[in-house]
């Protein structure tokens, strides 16, 4: 014969279960998601079913909301990304785009976001900057495509937009030695001072400025050690190190080395990609040099193609920007100076013709 514990346990509902003298509800809210176990704060098993029917449509309805708005569904995505092998600054990059369209289009989840908001919101891009609208758009297209194979929404709502097939954008020129000093000299912001000697002499991209610390920068050894912290990755999982000129060494011996991090050093991470960004300040100080279209990217492009055309070998100039050999052959390869060996064949030749008979 059965016990009158086991019997009541036999007729409970579906996911309701006697823990201590109480009854607790045992059930998944999100479909997909995590298990929730509660007290439904009763003994009494009429109760607890009422008290349980409550929970499954008012709490239950508020935790899918959440779970299923753009910030969730967003992050939810970088995770599974994450672990398909996808670096941090890649996450990074495709967090601040995604969040910043998804803010645009104000829905509270990807359900509620209509073609005409995807549409209205490349067409603002697309006047600023054709590549980038671009860029952007197959990012938030990559997210769509994600959520579909997930089965959180039933259609990509950009699927009718037509991107506009877009000429090779340009190489910006490299700046020369004397603009490059022209620059620094121009600079009165020391922090950003800071940043334009890191491009233009250690060849650093401007996410590794922004999140650079003190103890990358050995003064006394002259190096340069870009390496992964608790907040940023290198670029392709690569710690490097670069030697320092002269000048760069010069000039931190004066701004000190400072924490947390070298440029900014109060500014914490929010939520935008960039804990801290001086592109304003950058492009005021390029415009006043008569070089509005050079990127901060450009300075390094410019340590490289200054190195390269004195004569540094490829080798040297790829491990120092963190690159492959073969990319930076591509890039630069062109400016290796003339090597006088090439007139050897032609002295040889000239020297048999001059030969008496």
């Amino acid at each position: 014969m059965k016990t009158k514990r086991t019997d009541a346990k036999a007729r409970l509902p579906k996911g309701l279960y006697l823990r201590g003298r109480g009854y607790w509800l045992r059930w998944t809210p999100v479909e997909g998601g995590e298990q929730v176990r509660q007290s439904l704060g009763t003994e009494d098993l009429a109760e607890a079913i009422a008290e349980a029917a409550r929970v499954r449509r008012e709490t239950g309805a508020q935790l899918r909301e959440v779970a299923g708005s753009c910030e969730a569904e967003i992050e939810r995505y970088l995770a599974a990304k994450s672990r398909e092998g996808l670096s941090a600054s890649t996450l990074s990059s495709r967090r601040y785009v995604l969040a910043g369209f998804a803010s645009w289009c104000g829905a509270e989840s990807p359900r509620g976001i209509t073609p005409g908001m995807c549409a209205r919101w490349f067409e603002e891009r697309l006047e600023r900057h054709e590549h980038t609208a671009v860029a952007y758009l197959h990012q938030v297209r990559w997210w769509f495509a994600w959520l579909m194979e997930s089965g959180r929404i039933g259609r990509d709502p950009s699927s009718g937009i037509k991107a506009p097939k877009l000429k090779m954008r340009a190489r910006k020129r490299f700046i020369t030695a004397a603009e490059a000093r022209a620059v620094v000299e121009a600079c009165e912001d020391v922090e950003l001072r800071f940043a334009v000697m890191c491009g233009l002499h250690a060849g650093m991209r401007k996410l590794e400025v922004i999140e650079a610390r003190p103890e990358w920068f050995d003064l006394e050894s002259g190096l340069i050690h870009i390496q992964k912290t608790a907040t940023f990755e290198p670029k392709d999982r690569d710690n490097r190190t670069v030697p320092m000129s002269e000048d760069l060494r010069a000039f931190l011996q004066g701004y000190g080395l400072r924490g947390p991090f070298m440029l900014a050093s109060a500014v914490k991470h929010g939520k935008a990609r960039y804990r801290f960004d001086f592109r304003k300040a950058y492009d005021s100080l390029m415009r006043r040099c008569g070089l509005d279209d050079v990127t901060f990217h450009d300075l390094r492009r410019t340590f490289a193609s200054l190195l390269v055309s004195r004569g540094v070998s490829l080798y040297k100039v790829a491990k120092w920007l963190g690159d492959e050999l073969e990319t930076v052959q591509l890039h630069y390869g062109h400016l290796i100076p003339q090597d006088a060996e090439i007139n050897a064949a032609w002295r040889t030749a000239k020297a048999g013709m001059s030969k008496p008979e």
